[in-house]
Parts: structure tokens; C-alpha cells; sequence
């Protein structure tokens, strides 16, 4: 295999560059900045037309290339309608285009996000991707938009979709763990002690699972090969929110102020930071979604191991080192 990974150089897309090099892949590294903390490092923008690529760079990436990831997207849960669009729509349109310029392809696959389904009703399988649902932010509508592009894309071309929820676990790129986005960014308040507001206390899955097993997945869709379908994977033990919040706390011996948000309900939301809750996460301080868990059993056994520990892993990474920004 010779493998392409568009954003591959952030939190996800290298341990999915790992997964694929200790397999035996070539791997090259598409990224704005033209680094790479494995493989080979080219610069070049999803956005642009042949994703910006320098002559020499094109003629190599269309000669060699085999299977592509695409794992580019902004991974902030409040981005702004540019951004998101711009990059998971626009972005999206010239990497499926590209893809019609490698003769050699035999297989794609689009890394998307669980939460491209809002606020859907009703039980969610790997069919359904529009139920009518509402959105929550900017960055599920645009994780919408792409996921949307790619099923429609022509059948001819092999790019399958595979789905994660929140990915956590130790930077694969070394150093401490980046807290400015997403679920992470709630960590640092609750290891300062401030409260969280959730309903139910948390008790509700969080659909997460740990950033090796998500990239033994997508290595997975690329050699199965997935096809065109449609993957979700989660951790099969489906911790609650509130049980991640505890186990990401446990190295640091702090119990997590985790409140009934039952009682406040959309008061929690609009008054957001002032009771505690990190803005990215006031929106998710109820169950997401219902998700059907057999939507596991249509990935091919055996499954890859989650690390057991990647919680505690997690919040044992917080302690040391800068805090890491993804290569972009």
C-alpha cells in the first residue's frame, strides 16, 4: 500500500499513519505546513485545486498513490460557518475530484464523526445520516456536509465512511494532550475543581473510544477493504460521560464535581461557563443520540482492543510536557 493521508498530521490522522507504517505501508502526509511526524511530509491545502500540490509532488502522489484517509476538518466544536464550510464542503469537493486523478486507487476512506448526526431522533444505525435532526453547532453541520458529499459521490468510486465519536487518549505525537477543543476541553476545569452540569450525572454513553483502536479501524477499511459502506466504531465497554470524567481525573486523585443538570435544563445551556460548563460542551449535557450498538457487528472481526487504560492514560498525559497544537 501507498498511502495518502489528507490532514494526517493532527492527533487522529498520525496515529492512523502509524497504524498504516507498521503495517507496511508507504505513507506520505499531506498537510499546510508540509510536516510530518511519520512518513513523508508534503505541503499542500484540501481547499485548492489538485489539493495545492507542487508539479513534482502531484506527478509522485498520482503515480504511487494506492489508498487515501482523508482526516482533515476543523476539530473545534464552536467554529464559524467559514471555517467549517470552507473547509468540509469545499475542501471535500476538491479531494473527491482528486480522487479521480489516481489511477492506481483502490480503496478511500473518509474519517467522519458521529456527530454529523445533531440531534437525530429515533434509533441511529449506519444507514441513516440526514433523519431531519437539528444541529447543535457549525461543526456538526459541516461533518454533515462532507459525510453528505462522500455517499454521494459516484459509485465507481471506492470511498467508504468511517464514523468515531470523541477520540481520546495519549498524543501519538507525544506531549501533553490538547485541551482547546471538544471534550477535552473540559478537563482542566474539572481538575481545578469547578463542577460540571450534566443530566443524569453523566450516565449516558459518550460513544468515545481511544485514538490506537480508531486507527486499527481505519487501517481495517482500507484492507478489508470497506468498500463504499459505512463503519461506526465506539469502545465496546461504552463508558458514560461521567465515567470518562472520573477515569480522566483518577492519576491526578481528584473526583470530578459532576452535578445533576436535570433540574436547570435549559438554563444550564444559556448560562453555559457561569455554572462551570465549558462552553463546547454546553450543548451535550444530555444523552447525544440513540445509537444502535449492533452497528459494530458490521465490521469485520476480529476487533482491534481498546487500551484499557486510555482514560487514566489520558489524564496521566495531562500532567507533563507543553500542551500540544496540531500541525496544521
Amino acid at each position: 500500500m501507498n498511502v495518502l493521508i489528507l490532514g494526517g498530521s493532527g492527533f487522529l490522522g498520525t496515529a492512523v499513519a502509524q497504524a498504516c507504517e507498521r503495517n507496511g505501508a508507504t505513507v506520505r502526509v499531506l498537510s499546510r505546513s508540509g510536516r510530518t511526524a511519520v512518513g513523508e511530509g508534503v505541503r499542500g491545502d484540501v481547499r485548492l485545486p489538485r489539493l495545492g500540490l507542487s508539479a513534482a509532488d502531484l506527478a509522485r502522489v498520482r503515480e504511487e498513490t494506492t489508498h487515501v484517509v482523508f482526516c482533515f476538518g476543523s476539530v473545534s466544536w464552536t467554529s464559524g460557518p467559514g471555517e467549517v464550510l470552507e473547509t468540509h464542503s469545499s475542501g471535500m469537493r476538491s479531494a473527491l475530484a482528486f480522487l479521480r486523478e489516481l489511477p492506481g486507487l483502490r480503496q478511500a476512506v473518509h474519517i467522519s464523526s458521529l456527530l454529523a448526526l445533531g440531534r437525530a431522533k429515533g434509533r441511529i444505525t449506519n444507514r441513516e445520516l440526514y433523519t431531519g435532526q437539528r444541529f447543535r453547532n457549525w461543526y456538526e453541520y459541516g461533518k454533515y456536509c462532507a459525510e453528505r458529499l462522500v455517499r454521494d459521490t459516484a459509485p465507481e468510486l471506492p470511498v467508504g465512511v468511517v464514523r468515531f465519536g470523541p477520540v481520546l487518549g495519549p498524543d501519538p505525537r507525544g506531549g501533553r494532550p490538547d485541551t482547546r477543543h471538544g471534550l477535552p476541553m473540559v478537563f482542566p476545569h474539572l481538575l481545578a475543581g469547578y463542577p460540571v452540569h450534566l443530566a443524569r450525572r453523566g450516565e449516558f454513553p459518550c460513544w468515545i473510544t481511544d485514538a490506537t483502536s480508531a486507527a486499527q479501524i481505519v487501517l481495517k477499511a482500507l484492507t478489508a477493504p470497506i468498500g463504499r459502506s459505512t463503519w461506526t466504531w465506539f469502545d465496546p465497554a461504552l463508558p458514560t460521560l461521567g465515567e470518562v470524567f472520573t477515569e480522566v481525573c483518577r492519576p491526578w486523585g481528584v473526583v470530578p464535581k459532576i452535578v445533576e443538570a436535570g433540574p436547570l435544563g435549559r438554563l444550564t445551556r444559556l448560562i453555559g461557563e457561569r455554572v462551570g460548563t465549558p462552553r463546547e460542551l454546553t450543548e451535550y449535557t444530555e444523552p447525544w443520540f440513540d445509537l444502535d450498538v449492533d452497528v459494530l457487528k458490521e465490521i469485520p472481526e476480529p476487533w482491534p482492543v481498546p487500551d484499557p487504560d486510555y482514560l487514566g492514560a489520558t489524564g496521566e498525559a495531562l500532567r507533563g510536557g507543553t500542551e500540544r497544537r496540531a500541525l496544521v
